[in-house]
């Protein structure tokens, strides 16, 4: 009678296997297009950088309308807002329309992207994106900020 509950410990933890990603908090593309939309919705018109934080949350920094510079977190399951900084500001000539941002995603994604980590612009306009390519390996993406082509790959 010990054995049996011996034997079934394998099979429960079988249960509880997932892909890495999945644990880490990166989101396919779908999921990504979606939360942009929610920040359309909320007012987002450009932005500096998007990166996920404990797996259900999205952290977005960037301007709505009227020069406020937002810095917002979003719920991953259903882009509800779970917190809210604002602060008079212009928009940057470097930052990103929205636009911008889903064309730069959608070239990362043909690319070599499979699940979406970080995006980030720069000042100089440097466009990097980090996530997770189809074999689970760590990678990074640099883009051109004229045409959003991927210049640059690297694989962790």
């Amino acid at each position: 009678m010990k054995t049996l509950p011996l034997l079934m410990v394998p099979f429960a933890l079988i249960g509880f296997t997932s892909p890495v990603w999945a644990d880490d908090g990166q989101l396919e593309r779908a999921q990504l297009e979606s939360l942009l939309d929610k920040a359309d919705e909320y007012g987002f018109t450009h932005y500096e950088e998007l990166s996920t934080d404990d797996g259900n949350r999205l952290e977005l920094e960037g301007w709505g309308k009227d020069g406020w510079q937002l810095e917002v977190e979003m719920a991953v399951e259903d882009g509800s807002v779970i917190e809210e900084k604002r602060r008079k500001d212009q928009v940057p000539d470097w930052a990103l329309s929205g636009d911008d941002v889903r064309q730069a995603l959608s070239n990362a994604f043909d690319s070599e992207l499979q699940q979406f980590e970080k995006f980030e612009v720069d000042r100089d306009g440097s466009i990097e994106i980090e996530g997770y390519d189809t074999q689970n390996q760590e990678v990074e993406l640099r883009l051109d900020s004229n045409d959003f082509s991927v210049t640059g790959v690297e694989n962790d």
